[in-house]
């Protein structure tokens, strides 16, 4: 079925990329933390907790972890206008954010996720149809959106390029629905609508501006609060996991246990643009903002929500980012490097914790802060690096803790 010496034709379709990731990670909490706050998500999992007795999070001992990340991924490309992919991840759970295993389970072997698993088609140049589990189909930072998050849905991004003799400019534009969980019983199921429309040029050479504006609608992710004789009928509105920061109320109202509800609407409207430039060489600089607004925001329907329990932090619905990365635009030979800060806000209700940077505070909301990212090139595809996310919490009683990483990353 082979001819000697003469490699397939199919084999030329097909791409395979993977990386691993070893890193040393220290998560440096601050004395002077409140103890006492509950772990929501634990009680989440638990389908519910008893009122007196509810699990904690850590906030006040350092914890110090060997950790790794390993993809492994394939491209198909059937026709010029089909292309399947999939790639497998490891990962400590089957969580949308983070895809790192933490050594120290007695060497109990560990799980494999499927990350990606999408079809895309593109029937012409200017458009790109995608299904399924996909690489993040919107231009954005990690205000909303992790860098591991590969949402599932399908999307339909348009482009169209123009004066490649003078501005080499471009529009965008990008829609999509996502499923956010399928109730069997439930009419209202959980979905997500975004879209997002964009330009970017060259005003002069070797300089690029890039900005964008984007709507995302969380539909139907508010609990519904259980009729007051204690009955257990709308616990199926409590989210399916959650992370620290976005206002919740008790659902329960038997007097006994309690299970968290999102309290607050998320319908985030954003702002994004970044200036680079790429004129020293193989060195470039580049300039990233972006702001989000959640305008679901109601303070009056949140107070409403959490009538009879203790007074919340007061929510706050925006959030932004500034940062600025100087370096190799990627780091893939001996001597390359990148380096990065950044400061940002994080209100609390600016959009869902569960999606936000799973580093920065390590998740969440209603925290601020700054950030060091920096990559140093050591062989081929391979390098160091050092991560450093200092945050403070906002609103909410003290939580200061300060994230220190170390890595080694190689790939292909």
């Amino acid at each position: 079925w082979i001819a000697p010496n003469k490699i397939p034709a199919w084999l030329h379709r097909i791409t395979l990329s993977g990386d691993s990731r070893l890193r040393y990670q220290a998560n440096l909490f601050a004395d002077t933390n409140f103890p006492q706050f509950p772990d929501v998500n634990a009680i989440i999992q638990a389908g519910g907790s008893p009122r007196n007795n509810f699990p904690l999070l850590n906030s006040t001992i350092n914890r110090y972890m060997l950790r790794y990340r390993a993809r492994l991924g394939v491209e198909a490309k059937i026709t010029d206008a089909v292309k399947v992919g999939l790639r497998l991840a490891s990962g400590d759970d089957a969580g949308p954010v983070s895809t790192n295993e933490t050594l120290g389970e007695f060497f109990r072997k560990d799980a494999i996720y499927t990350d990606r698993a999408y079809v895309e088609l593109s029937p012409i140049e200017q458009v790109k149809l995608t299904g399924g589990r996909m690489p993040n189909p919107f231009y954005s930072t990690d205000m909303v959106w992790d860098a591991d998050i590969n949402p599932e849905g399908v999307a339909a991004a348009l482009s169209y390029q123009f004066g490649e003799d003078a501005l080499n400019a471009r529009l965008f534009a990008t829609g999509g629905w996502f499923p956010l969980q399928e109730r069997e019983l439930d009419p209202y199921d959980r979905n997500l609508i975004a879209g997002q429309a964009g330009f970017e040029f060259e005003p002069v050479e070797k300089l690029k501006v890039k900005a964008a504006g984007a709507y995302y609608n969380f539909r139907n992710v508010q609990g519904i609060r259980n009729a007051p004789d204690g009955s257990r009928l709308n616990d199926f509105t409590a989210p399916l996991f959650l992370s620290q920061g976005n206002s919740l109320f008790d659902l329960r109202t038997d007097g006994v246990t309690s299970l968290p509800g999102l309290a607050s609407k998320f319908e985030l409207v954003t702002g994004i643009g970044s200036i680079s430039y790429t004129g020293f060489g193989d060195i470039g600089v580049k300039l990233t903002g972006e702001y989000v607004q959640n305008i679901g925001f109601d303070r009056a329907e949140i107070a409403a929500r959490r009538v009879g329990e203790p007074a919340s932090v007061p929510p706050e619905n925006y959030g932004y980012q500034i940062r600025l990365d100087v370096g190799h635009d990627k780091v893939a030979r001996l001597g390359d490097w990148q380096l990065g800060v950044g400061y940002k806000r994080v209100g609390t209700q600016r959009g869902l914790d569960i999606f936000t940077d799973s580093h920065f505070a390590l998740g969440g909301t209603d925290v601020k802060g700054y950030l060091i990212e920096a990559q140093l090139g050591v062989f081929t595809n391979t390098a160091i690096g050092v991560n450093w996310y200092s945050t403070k919490s906002i609103n909410r009683a003290p939580f200061d803790v300060d994230v220190l990483q170390i890595n080694l990353t190689s790939g292909f």
